[in-house]
């Protein structure tokens, strides 16, 4: 019984994708991902005008797509849409980031507490690989920026379906700009990755012990610390 209740409740958790998916055409949703991205890899900076022909051209679509897909993206906060001029990438001052941040923390913090009680036994499993896969790119010989943020948002993302909450996922993706933050882990130091290392086990160890106030508690200590590296990186924007 409980098996088929996680199913469904795993099944659930994709919805906010699928909802988008429903609702959108599929050269929107490609021209949506492919600009989020970008801005997230840093080939689009804070600041930088998005023209429209120009992004149409290099990902060989109408402009149609592309207009739907910066409109998404500005609902997000990744962009802004500058009446008569156009899309130009967000720039996040010290308060956006503090602010995005905290409700990060607020909302996976109780994400975190949802899965130490719901998690199933598969769900721990796989989270404990994903950790796994993480660590093993941080701390190989040609670590690869890229490659360890997204196995960290893989790890938050497995975090987050083991809630059973599909709320969390709709929430933080419209609080939290993914750019913002794929861009922060992009430049973690090697103090910065290694004591991420060490706050993902407290976080695993939690759930894997049903306690859901070390979970809360881990996950928000985990966010707030990672909050100084975005706010680094605007700082060396300005």
């Amino acid at each position: 019984m409980r098996y088929g209740v996680q199913m469904a409740a795993d099944t659930r958790q994709d919805s906010s994708r699928q909802e988008r998916a429903a609702i959108v055409s599929a050269t929107t949703l490609r021209a949506y991902e492919a600009i989020r991205q970008s801005i997230g890899n840093g080939e689009y900076t804070a600041g930088q005008w998005l023209p429209e022909p120009m992004i149409a051209a290099a990902l060989g679509l109408s402009r149609t797509p592309v207009r739907e897909a910066l409109r998404m993206l500005a609902a997000e906060g990744s962009i802004e849409l500058i009446h008569n001029r156009g899309a130009r990438v967000a720039s996040w001052s010290a308060a956006d980031i503090e602010e995005v941040y905290r409700l990060r923390a607020l909302l996976e913090g109780h994400g975190a507490a949802l899965a130490a009680h719901n998690a199933s036994r598969a769900q721990v499993t796989r989270i404990q690989d994903l950790q796994a896969r993480y660590e093993q790119v941080v701390r190989g010989e040609h670590a690869s920026a890229r490659r360890s943020a997204q196995c960290n948002n893989d790890f938050h993302a497995a975090v987050l379906q083991a809630s059973g909450s599909p709320r969390l996922a709709t929430l933080l993706d419209v609080i939290s700009s993914a750019p913002l933050v794929t861009q922060a882990v992009q430049q973690y130091t090697e103090d910065d990755r290694q004591r991420s290392i060490v706050q993902h086990r407290d976080i695993i160890t939690a759930i894997q012990h049903r306690d859901d106030g070390l979970a809360e508690a881990a996950m928000r200590s985990h966010i707030l610390a990672a909050r100084y590296t975005a706010l680094r990186l605007a700082q060396a924007d300005d």
